[in-house]
């Protein structure tokens, strides 16, 4: 008997440390690192300069998504600003024969 007791004791307290433990981890804010930026990619002239800079961009350690609109110009970006930053972003578009600029913001 005292087994048994003894046992279901020891499964109460592991039970409550678990939930606590879990609770603990739920109400710790996250910082969200997911940054977005446009750029104005100004030595833009044909569509398939697009696929250029598109490769330049998704080359950065930290980007996750391009999308350039060759009719406006411009390069609409996704990334992690825990591993990259906007001027390295500029200074890969530039590398790549594309001079950018932040887009100024509506």
């Amino acid at each position: 008997m005292n087994i048994k007791v003894l046992f279901l004791a020891l499964a109460l307290v592991t039970g409550l440390c678990m939930a606590q433990s879990s609770l603990a981890k739920a109400t710790v804010p996250t910082v969200n690192s997911t940054q977005s930026i446009v750029l104005d990619m100004q030595n833009m002239t044909c569509p398939l300069c697009k696929f250029t800079i598109k490769k330049s961009l998704l080359g950065v350690e930290g980007v996750q998504n391009v999308d350039v609109d060759s009719d406006k110009k411009t390069a609409s970006i996704t990334f992690n600003g825990k591993k990259t930053n906007v001027e390295a972003l500029i200074k890969a578009t530039t590398h790549a024969g594309y001079p950018a600029t932040v887009h100024p913001k509506k």
